[in-house]
């Protein structure tokens, strides 16, 4: 099986639906966050499972910035 981190503007359309179909409600409560070591991004994603392919599926992006963390105070 492969493995595959797309954005969800890059999903085939029949993953698309069969997301739709598997999670009619939404899927806020499934997704989760990970960091690009390399671009010091984090996204939110949601991890989403075909016959063929294991998705990691980028749903919003965020810049990493340390200095968020230690203002105020």
């Amino acid at each position: 099986m492969r493995n595959l981190i797309v954005s969800l503007e890059k999903l085939p359309q029949t993953v698309l639906e069969a997301i739709q179909s598997a999670y009619p409600h939404g899927y806020d409560h499934l997704t989760f966050e990970f960091e690009h070591p390399v671009k010091e991004e984090i996204y939110t994603a949601l991890r989403f499972a075909t016959e063929e392919v294991n998705y990691v599926i980028k749903l919003d992006s965020r810049e990493k910035n340390i200095d968020r963390l230690y203002d105020g105070g």
